[in-house]
């Protein structure tokens, strides 16, 4: 499970050295990068990739709305290795069209991490921790 946060950079080569706290999360050392829902990059082991990619799958090609999510999920989701040093090759299209630069903000999310810019981060974590006892008084109960 992915929990916590950890600022780093990310290399001219656009490779990020991932944390040893995340590793043990990828046994074998693929990991899938793919299009977040918010800015961020969210990365997935392979297993919970091959079930997130399943769930996906079975949405319907004859509604416009499924074809349109399927698309730009599978058209930007690239599946990635650690190499020796513990690094990810993040890539360029999603790092532009996501707005990240060299320093990051590696979060764990449950069952993926994601990958901010850290200004971009540092903006939402602050609104998001302004409401985080109203939200959870509503979601969770009183």
């Amino acid at each position: 499970m992915f929990f916590g946060q950890k600022e780093v950079l990310i290399d001219e080569k656009s490779r990020l050295v991932l944390p040893a706290n995340y590793r043990g999360e990828f046994p074998n050392g693929q990991v899938y990068a793919t299009f977040g829902l918010d800015d961020c990059i969210d990365v997935y082991s392979e297993k919970t990739y091959l079930r997130k990619r399943e769930r996906i799958r079975q949405l319907s090609d004859y509604d416009k709305v499924s074809r349109d999510f399927k698309r730009t999920f599978a058209s930007n989701t690239f599946p990635l290795a650690l190499d020796s040093h513990n690094r990810i090759l993040l890539p360029k299209p999603l790092l532009e069209k996501k707005g990240i630069g060299k320093k990051v903000r590696i979060v764990g999310n449950r069952d993926h991490l994601e990958i901010w810019d850290s200004k971009a981060f540092a903006d939402y974590e602050s609104s998001a921790q302004e409401n985080f006892s109203k939200n959870a008084q509503n979601l969770i109960g009183k």
